[in-house]
């Protein structure tokens, strides 16, 4: 993606200074944490992706990324030359990091949820309602992960 520059704004000068919805990979690897504020400052429906690939969860080490020989170490997926070319960042963690920033938990959870949904126009995910379909995870105060729910129904309780 092109930078951000003062004479040539680029994708991210129009994200901010024009977009209802965006996406962006809070793993603080990708976007520094002061440029995550002010794109959720700037950006009323930013919403969370994880951009994740197949070495999310697994040892550090060399893997394949398609064609693509790729390194996941210190939480990223980088080729050779050391660009980044994905992340392991899970959706847990992604919380963990926008809530270390500051941003309250209620702002978060909609931006890892409500947001992407409203933007694919799926009123019916995304939120807690009558009529949603009751797909939740329960966190503790840590905000780890303690059990997954599907349609209403627990799938997954963690230890």
């Amino acid at each position: 993606m092109s930078p951000l520059h003062h004479r040539d704004p680029g994708m991210v000068g129009a994200a901010l200074a024009h977009a209802e919805y965006a996406e962006l990979i809070p793993d603080l690897l990708h976007v520094h944490p002061g440029a995550i504020c002010a794109a959720m400052r700037a950006i009323p429906r930013l919403y969370v992706v994880t951009d994740s690939t197949s070495a999310a969860g697994m040892p550090d080490g060399n893997y394949m990324l398609g064609s693509q020989h790729v390194t996941k170490c210190m939480d990223g997926v980088r080729l050779v030359d050391s660009t980044l070319a994905g992340s392991t960042l899970a959706m847990d963690q992604a919380l963990r990091n926008l809530v270390s920033l500051g941003i309250p938990l209620a702002d978060v959870s909609n931006r890892l949820s409500r947001y992407p949904a409203d933007y694919l126009g799926l009123e019916d995910l995304g939120r807690i309602a009558r009529g949603a379909w009751a797909d939740l995870v329960v966190l503790d105060r840590d905000f780890a992960l303690t059990a997954t729910y599907v349609e209403g129904e627990s799938i997954v309780e963690y230890a």
